[in-house]
Parts: structure tokens; C-alpha cells; sequence
């Protein structure tokens, strides 16, 4: 499941283990955020936050989940993206020992 916006006029109930907290205004009406902090982090850019900015969040594994004019919601899968940087970590420390056994291998 994935996090949402609702109203705050709405039933509070939610999956056993999440938390809502307020999101301010959203497409005219007081909304509020609803996901598991455990699992996910919330990004909320009030303003439009611009090619750079959107690169970045993508780059660092968040993916926009809601927009309303300026306003967007970004989310993270905690797992995801320590898998991710796992990965890139693994990678590195594989061509760091490429170098090493080539640097080896020329008898330096």
C-alpha cells in the first residue's frame, strides 16, 4: 500500500502502524498526509520546485506521487532505496578491487 492524501474531514483511520499528519491545502480543501514512517519519507514542495530539484529527488529514488498546480508530493521506499545504495556501494568496492588486483598484477 501506498502512502495518500485525505481529507481531514474524513474518517481518521488508518493501517495499523501508520500515522497522518497535515499537509495544508491541497486542490482547495485541508488534507493530510497518511503513510507508515517506517517504510516511506514524505517529500511536500509547496513551490514548484523546478527541473533540478525534481532530477535530484528521482536521482535519490523518490518518485512523484501527487500534484496539485505547484504544489507536489514525493515519497521514498525506505527498503528501496537502501537496496539502492547497497548496490551502488557494491559496485564502487568492486572497482576499487579491479584496480587493486590490476595495479597488482603489473607488479607495481
Amino acid at each position: 500500500m501506498k502512502p495518500f492524501l485525505r481529507a481531514t474531514d474524513r474518517a481518521r483511520l488508518a493501517p495499523v502502524g501508520w500515522i497522518s499528519e497535515p499537509a495544508g491545502v491541497w486542490a482547495g480543501r485541508q488534507v493530510e498526509v497518511v503513510y507508515d514512517p517506517r517504510q516511506h519519507q514524505i517529500v511536500m514542495a509547496r513551490n514548484d520546485p523546478g527541473d533540478t530539484t525534481r532530477a535530484a529527488l528521482a536521482a535519490e529514488g523518490f518518485r512523484r506521487l501527487a500534484v496539485d498546480g505547484r504544489q507536489e508530493m514525493w515519497v521514498r521506499n525506505r527498503a528501496t532505496a537502501a537496496e539502492q545504495t547497497s548496490a551502488r556501494v557494491t559496485a564502487i568496492g568492486s572497482k576499487s578491487a579491479a584496480k587493486v588486483v590490476g595495479i597488482e598484477g603489473r607488479g607495481l
